[in-house]
């Protein structure tokens, strides 16, 4: 069991990644798949990007960010993770404006945000929350608990 303060934060991110392999696998799929399957198969990762990571992301700029950087004592600490975010925003953009028979576009999109996300977690699991996990397991709580109001009633909570 892990009993790092951050630990509910890092499960969320488990069950994140579990959906986010879908992501990958849809875009394997995608070429084989019948024109009715890939328009729901596309929709199902459109709808999981914009209700549940989307939010997430939105919540992480509104409470963890900042709190991150008040920790480090660099303000702009958090720039390059906004930036991913924007990025991965904009490839969700592209891939509701695709056509479902471009499948390569398609493909080339899923793939890219698979990559893009799963590197992003990866920074912050390595990068920003050791900085939370030395900080007071309460003061940690509280964040994580401001964290799921920011994004409750989005599909998802911690």
């Amino acid at each position: 069991m892990d009993t790092r303060p951050t630990a509910p934060f890092r499960e969320e991110h488990a069950d994140l990644l579990e959906h986010l392999d879908h992501l990958r696998a849809t875009a394997r799929d995608l070429p084989r798949l019948p024109e009715p399957e890939r328009e729901d198969a596309v929709a199902t990762a459109l709808r999981f990007l914009r209700e549940v990571l989307l939010p997430h992301a939105r919540a992480e700029e509104e409470v963890l960010y900042p709190e991150w950087a008040r920790l480090v004592g660099y303000r702009d600490a958090v720039v390059p993770m906004v930036h991913d975010h924007e990025a991965i925003v904009a490839r969700i953009e592209l891939l509701a404006a695709t056509p479902t028979d471009d499948v390569e576009t398609t493909q080339e999109l899923l793939y890219g945000l698979y990559a893009l996300i799963r590197v992003h977690f990866d920074k912050e699991e390595d990068i920003q929350l050791p900085v939370f996990d030395r900080q007071p397991p309460e003061a940690v709580a509280a964040i994580i608990e401001r964290m799921g109001h920011e994004h409750a009633g989005a599909g998802h909570s911690h």
